[in-house]
């Protein structure tokens, strides 16, 4: 399985601003940054678009990546996400202010976009993948991802604070490669992450210690969505607290798992 944490950021760097992975270059969780991508051609690839929730930072350039990919005909992109989130897109995003309503227009003939609706632990199969939703612990309902090619397993969270029921789900995969494992504060904001459903440094240790046998299993702990201001001081503290499996996230590398 290939996975590349797109660049959100110009000229690129480590530091994220936005969320978006590419799956096999066909799935995309998330399209904060999907719209972003220079290559085109790459982003006509996309035929499934995952969103976890409706924060901005997993949505901003979801009208700008359909808008680039669009062709007259029946052919679209399909997002798929809760029906919460399916509702808030089009009443806050394709709404005919904010941008053109994309849903309301698509006809048969002519479609901008389809919708598919996903509910939590109801598997779906796009593009040879088999995609579980799992709720996690966000300030809204957010649904992450877990996604099997039959080999391989790789969990995408998304944003979340400390959760129980997602590492019951993967404990009982035994082909799980990966996890990409939010750490938005440091430290010094472990309140603030407390509040908004995010994780700093002590609560990732204790996130990742629910899995059980992770490090004899090889599961590598990949860290994202370290706040751009904060990047550094999340780094310096992880590397201090010596964790095994642990590295941080390099946007635009792919990684082969």
């Amino acid at each position: 399985m290939r996975v590349e944490l797109l660049h959100s950021s110009v000229p690129p760097s480590d530091l994220q601003f936005l969320v978006s992975f590419l799956v096999n270059d066909e799935v995309a969780v998330d399209a904060g940054a999907l719209g972003l991508l220079a290559d085109l051609r790459r982003q006509q690839r996309v035929k499934h678009v995952f969103i976890t929730h409706e924060h901005q930072d997993h949505i901003a350039t979801l009208p700008i990546f359909l808008e680039n990919v669009y062709e007259p005909g029946p052919d679209c992109v399909e997002v798929l996400a809760s029906q919460e989130s399916l509702d808030f897109l089009h009443a806050d995003m394709f709404n005919g202010r904010v941008w053109p309503d994309f849903i309301g227009l698509s006809q048969p003939e002519n479609t901008f976009v389809s919708t598919t609706a996903i509910e939590p632990l109801q598997p779906v199969v796009r593009a040879g993948l088999t995609i579980t939703p799992v709720p996690v612990s966000h300030g809204v309902d957010t649904l992450g991802l877990v996604v099997d090619d039959g080999r391989t397993a790789v969990a995408f969270p998304s944003d979340t604070g400390p959760t129980d029921h997602l590492w019951q789900h993967l404990a009982a995969i035994d082909h799980l490669k990966a996890v990409f494992l939010e750490v938005s504060f440091p430290q010094a904001h472990a309140g603030l992450a407390a509040l908004t459903g995010h994780l700093s440094p002590t609560t990732f240790a204790a996130e990742i210690a629910k899995l059980p046998n992770s490090v004899s299993r090889g599961v590598r702990f990949i860290v994202v969505h370290r706040k751009a201001r904060y990047a550094a001081a999340i780094a310096d503290e992880l590397a201090a607290m010596g964790l095994a499996n642990v590295e941080l996230v390099k946007p635009g590398h792919v990684y082969e798992l």
